[in-house]
């Protein structure tokens, strides 16, 4: 009830920042230019090349940014401070980098959902928000049942071992198995560490003979 009231409290909120900041850069507030992110504060983002950052079981990883500068602060802005327009400017940094790797294939898009309390907490699974922008931009279907998370675990930053924090937390959905077949699962999270949680839902897919991945996040650390 309480989560509620207070969703309902922010929501309102965010509406009223949205009338006035809709066409204002997010990190510097500039209205010049219309942008979620000005020219100016895209400058300082720096993109990573267009190999795989990473392999793991053959899975390749590929990274867009560092977690640094004004990605840190969209970033940080989507999932603490309740400025859900960030994930459109996120989403087209992640599309841009995309472009340059991409294969000719017939993708759909997974993500590490949030545990259903942390949502119900923030009011929106931040994740599902970037890849709903991702996916307008490459008419790619998300696929929202496949993965869930089952059990709440601390924030990977927090974790003092991020591999045995978030161990048995995700579940496949079996009836979506159907749903995959002979596509490419493009799994997308927005910041990867040791890459525990995206390591985790890999070994389940595997499991399932589900090996046709690839792993894209928008920043690395």
């Amino acid at each position: 009830m309480f989560l509620n009231i207070k969703n309902k409290i922010i929501n309102i909120l965010n509406l009223f920042l949205d009338l006035i900041y809709n066409k204002k850069c997010l990190i510097c507030s500039c209205a010049k230019t219309d942008e979620l992110l000005c020219k100016n504060c895209a400058k300082d983002i720096h993109y990573l090349s267009n190999y795989a950052h990473k392999i793991f079981n053959n899975i390749p990883f590929y990274s867009a940014t560092l977690y640094e500068g004004n990605i840190k602060k969209l970033i940080h802005k989507l999932k603490f401070n309740h400025r859900k327009q960030a994930a459109i400017p996120l989403a087209q940094i992640l599309f841009k980098y995309f472009k340059n790797i991409k294969q000719e294939k017939d993708y759909i898009i997974i993500y590490p959902s949030s545990y259903f309390l942390k949502s119900a907490q923030r009011g929106y699974d931040h994740m599902y928000l970037i890849v709903k922008e991702f996916s307008k931009l490459t008419n790619f279907e998300i696929n929202k049942k496949l993965i869930k998370k089952i059990k709440y675990t601390k924030p990977q930053y927090k974790a003092k071992n991020r591999h045995k924090n978030i161990k048995n937390s995700f579940k496949i959905n079996e009836k979506e198995i159907k749903n995959i077949k002979n596509k490419t699962i493009l799994l997308i999270d927005d910041i990867t560490t040791s890459g525990a949680t995206l390591e985790e839902i890999i070994n389940l897919l595997l499991k399932y003979n589900i090996n046709e991945i690839i792993c894209l996040t928008i920043a690395k650390t």
